[in-house]
């Protein structure tokens, strides 16, 4: 799929003096609750009561972008699938599929989401440390006000960034851009964590040092512009993303 165009440089850096941890954005999908699959699985019930099996490499590309560029995606392919007879035969509209996702994925989302190892140890650290923490997601503000009231973050992040809230989706900056205006601070001292190469690449070209999750969704996507890979959030504490803002250059 065709990436958006992401700016050469970050933005001037604020905050975060004498390499102090400034603040932490999250992720939300497969970084604070393992969603992915629950969302990929409900896209491809969609798409295979249409008459289109869903290839896994076109999920795997999906992974970590706009829904609504998953529904122009999975619109595209049902229009263009052999044989398709009805709305199929003649394109489908992402719109008409973005309300039948949501009407199947919101209600799933809320009653299965869980946090995902180590959050909320993290969070507590991060919370007693008094380090401000926000929410960077390609996600739906819908999709986004599940999980954190399924999780009870509302009293704990300091701001959300949506998507649907910026003009380009990741790998461009624009919704960790979002996130540190709300989050209060520059994006110096301020770390990302991420779990896919879009993700990852947006909070690189948004000024942040990023830490990369390896899921089982997102095992094959290329994390090398992360500061740090690592399994789960339980290899995460204030001391370790105090070191990766310290040591960045």
């Amino acid at each position: 799929m065709p990436t958006d165009t992401v700016p050469a440089g970050p933005p001037d850096a604020g905050g975060g003096a004498g390499g102090q941890l400034a603040g932490v954005i999250f992720d939300m999908d497969g970084v604070i609750v393992d969603s992915e699959p629950l969302s990929m699985s409900t896209i491809t019930e969609m798409a295979a009561e249409r008459g289109v099996q869903l290839e896994p490499a076109l999920l795997h590309e999906l992974t970590g972008v706009s829904l609504d560029r998953v529904m122009e995606a999975v619109g595209s392919r049902l229009g263009g699938s052999a044989g398709a007879t009805g709305p199929a035969a003649g394109g489908v509209d992402p719109a008409a599929l973005r309300r039948d996702y949501d009407a199947r994925y919101l209600p799933r989302l809320r009653a299965s989401a869980a946090p995902t190892p180590g959050l909320e140890r993290l969070i507590a650290g991060l919370a007693s440390a008094g380090v401000p923490m926000a929410l960077a997601s390609s996600s739906t503000l819908a999709e986004i006000g599940a999980v954190t009231g399924a999780l009870g973050l509302g009293g704990v992040l300091r701001g959300v960034a949506s998507g649907e809230e910026v003009t380009r989706s990741k790998p461009a900056p624009d919704v960790y851009l979002l996130a540190i205006e709300r989050l209060g601070a520059g994006p110096a001292g301020v770390a990302a964590i991420e779990d896919s190469a879009t993700g990852v690449a947006a909070a690189v070209a948004a000024g942040l040092v990023c830490v990369a999750v390896r899921t089982a969704v997102t095992h094959g996507h290329d994390l090398g512009q992360a500061a740090l890979i690592v399994s789960s959030l339980d290899e995460l504490d204030v001391a370790a993303l105090e070191r990766l803002v310290r040591r960045r250059p």
